[in-house]
């Protein structure tokens, strides 16, 4: 029995397998111990005094919270076959300046430590083991960390596992992270290229703003450029910056994208927001900056999307036109940013960045993006479409007209054109009221519309006229043309509201027959109105030419 209780004791303490064939957390194991002492490093010192902990292990959570100074972890590990591929470490972030020993050799580290100690965020590096650390028996492996903030430890965890398998890991966050932010950069194109077409528009603006100040954000945050970015400025500091200017700008998009002008509580975030970013630039230290982060941008953050997704609410319940559509896109964004904030307090698990608030961010400017397309697809429809009988604005037919007489004349084709006014419409409105005339209009712009062929131009002209450009059509074919208006507008009683009425049209046809004399527009369009004229004094109902 004696022998099965050492065995089982013997087995307990003895040192976890490297991992070989799969990248796996060191998670158990570890001893810890505050101090400094450079026969730590050694693998023959005997740290079975030391606390045992497991990894990750800040400070804080040990019972050191504001603790400055050194700190040690140490690792066993056993290697029972041999090892025949690279092996690596990856310690994804340490607070704030360490270096790395395997078997008393040091592989390598991040950060200055005193007398040119800066502090500097959590950096993911990812160190090669040495080929002697791999061979059968037991090894040690050594963190000596340093930290002169309130802050400090391993805070999250150590992988361990192929050096190929870490790399191609690391590659894969970081083409993700870039092909997200370039997806958003090509979206931001976009805005710029619809508020170059208004620049009264400066939703657009703003939203492009914050596209791009998301997209480099995300940028930064590539494991390779926020090391080297990292070495001369802390990461943090841009991570401020960026985030305050995205969120800020956020705002500004929102506020005129529902014509919420008179929001004070948008406006008052919005210039909080920009004003932390850019006084993080500026902050003396690093539990500075985590202070700002924590206690200042993140409350806003977190206010922020409160707030819209309420405005969001109140426009949908107001009917806003699109409004159900960016609610949505707020709420993924909302919950993927209130999850990362709590993971940031603490309060939940998990690691705040990715991929929660690169996936809601990716989904909402997806949708806002679509949003604000349908918004210009319909401004642009608005310019181009009588918004009462659907059919071209007279503008639109005019302008085609130019067109439509230049390509006449340089290919020697007819060209024709038709005036058509409804009779006696006038006695609708007074008798029916001038709802009911307007039911008319439609009515007879979707009859008209059906009539006609897809090549013709058709536009409400003015009041009750309407106009259609023939290209190649002669007087005979705008002729027959004509009578089909005609007979397609009076073939059936139109619903006036309190009665059904019959509507008919009287036209006028006038064509170039595509000669050297070109007419204008005027002459066109006179010459059609008289004839127009002629058919309403030979009783209305008819075509005149």
């Amino acid at each position: 029995m004696l022998a099965v209780l050492l065995a089982v004791a013997a087995a307990l303490q003895a040192p976890p397998p490297f991992p070989a064939s799969a990248i796996t957390e060191l998670r158990t194991g570890w001893r810890f111990a505050v101090g400094d002492s450079a026969v730590w490093a050694s693998p023959g010192y005997p740290d079975g005094t030391w606390r045992a902990v497991q990894v990750p292990a800040p400070w804080s959570s040990l019972g050191l919270a504001g603790y400055r100074g050194y700190a040690w972890y140490r690792l066993r590990y056993q290697i029972d076959s041999a090892v025949t591929e690279p092996m690596g470490l990856r310690f994804q972030s340490v607070a704030t300046a360490y270096e790395v020993f395997v078997d008393g050799r040091r592989i390598g580290g991040f950060g200055d430590f005193p007398p040119r100690y800066r502090p500097r965020s959590g950096v993911p590096a990812t160190f090669a083991v040495p080929a002697a650390a791999l061979a059968r028996g037991q090894h040690v492996l050594a963190v000596r960390v340093y930290s002169g903030e309130r802050v400090g430890g391993i805070d999250l965890p150590v992988l361990a596992g192929p050096t190929e398998a870490l790399r191609e890991a690391e590659m894969e966050l970081s083409a993700f992270l870039l092909g997200a932010a370039f997806l958003l950069l090509g979206l931001s194109i976009t805005q710029a290229f619809f508020w170059a077409r208004r620049p009264e528009a400066t939703e657009h603006l703003a939203f492009f703003g914050f596209v791009v100040a998301l997209a480099l954000l995300f940028i930064l945050w590539v494991p390779p450029l926020r090391a080297a970015v990292s070495a001369g400025i802390d990461f943090y500091r841009l991570y401020l910056l960026f985030s305050g200017l995205a969120a800020a700008l956020f705002c500004f998009a929102i506020r005129r994208s529902y014509d919420l002008e008179h929001s004070r509580l948008l406006t008052v975030l919005g210039v909080l927001l920009t004003a932390i970013g850019v006084v993080g630039l500026a902050l003396p230290g690093w539990d500075e900056l985590r202070a700002a982060g924590r206690y200042l941008l993140n409350p806003c953050l977190a206010v922020t999307a409160v707030a819209v997704t309420v405005l969001a609410v109140q426009q949908v319940r107001r009917g806003v036109e699109h409004a159900r559509t960016l609610l949505w896109a707020i709420a993924i964004l909302a919950i993927a940013l209130v999850h990362d904030l709590l993971a940031d307090w603490g309060v939940t698990h998990g690691n705040p960045g990715t991929p929660w608030l690169l996936g809601g961010t990716v989904v909402f400017v997806l949708i806002a993006s679509f949003v604000t397309t349908r918004k210009i697809v319909d401004t642009a429809t608005i310019a181009l479409y009588d918004r009462l009988t659907g059919l071209y604005r007279r503008e639109v037919v005019l302008d085609a007209l130019k067109r439509e007489i230049r390509r006449a004349a340089r290919t020697h084709q007819p060209l024709a054109l038709i005036m058509m006014d409804l009779d006696r419409f006038k006695a609708v409105n007074d008798s029916f009221g001038h709802q009911a005339g307007d039911r008319v209009l439609g009515e007879v712009g979707r009859r008209l519309a059906e009539a006609g062929r897809a090549v013709d131009w058709l536009c409400r002209y003015g009041g009750e006229e309407f106009l259609a450009v023939l290209a190649g059509s002669d007087t005979e074919g705008a002729r027959l043309a004509a009578e089909r208006f005609r007979l397609a507008v009076g073939a059936l009683p139109i619903d006036a509201g309190r009665a059904s009425r019959t509507i008919t049209v009287s036209a006028g046809v006038a064509a170039y027959d595509g000669g050297p004399e070109w007419p204008t527009v005027e002459t066109l369009v006179g010459a059609a109105d008289a004839a127009l004229y002629r058919a309403k004094e030979a009783g209305r109902n008819q075509v005149g030419t």
